[in-house]
């Protein structure tokens, strides 16, 4: 039995057969649903031994859209926009409305891919331009301590990875700067997570710059 879901939310008809070509090739369960369904869905998943799901929602107009999607589905699991056109501006948005990856429609089928299994594997997934925008936004605003606080419960060398992922490295690239395994980079990570209960790299950006 398969443990990893691809769940795609709101996707018309026509979109829908490119993603189940996708989710075969990287052994992912597929789930066709709407938002409002998506808890039920999560629950049934959630009853599967080492599952785990990724939510990839379909936003025509993510402007618009986007408030409407449901706070408490955010407050846990793995979210990527699907959108028909990207921008700097309209990633920076998503970054802060919790998604962890956009993908455009006309994106490759490798880039696509690439995407998701960034997101399964912890990190996130938008254009460094992105990113970088996010951080220089929120370091504009005073900060409540919340850097402080994770400095206090952090090692030197888990200091020095969160300076890196706050710069929008992933591991790989944390692992050439620092010389050592992406395993190790993945140590240091799941440890910095652990000591400051958080999930995932967008909560981490968005508590650092709090």
């Amino acid at each position: 039995m398969l443990t990893k879901h691809l769940l795609i939310l709101d996707f018309p008809l026509h979109l829908q057969e490119p993603f189940q070509h996708l989710a075969n090739l990287i052994e992912c369960n597929l789930i066709t649903c709407s938002s409002s369904c998506a808890s039920a869905e999560l629950s049934t998943i959630a009853s599967i031994e080492n599952s785990t799901a990724i939510l990839i929602h379909y936003l025509e107009h993510p402007l618009q859209e986007i408030s409407y999607l449901s706070a408490e589905l955010f407050k846990s699991h793995l979210h990527i926009a699907y959108c028909p056109a990207l921008n700097v501006e309209l990633e920076v948005i998503l970054i802060s409305s919790g998604f962890h990856a956009a993908m455009s429609i006309d994106a490759s089928l490798v880039d696509q891919i690439q995407s998701i299994n960034k997101v399964q594997d912890g990190d996130i997934s938008f254009s460094d331009k992105a990113v970088s925008k996010y951080i220089l936004q929120k370091k504009r605003v005073p900060s409540s301590g919340n850097r402080a606080k994770i400095l206090a419960v952090t090692t030197k060398k888990e200091q020095q990875i969160l300076s890196l992922i706050l710069h929008g490295l992933t591991n790989e690239e944390m692992a050439k700067e620092l010389n050592i395994s992406v395993n190790t980079v993945k140590m240091h990570v799941q440890n910095i997570y652990k000591k400051t209960k958080i999930k995932n790299r967008g909560q981490l950006f968005a508590y650092a710059a709090g």
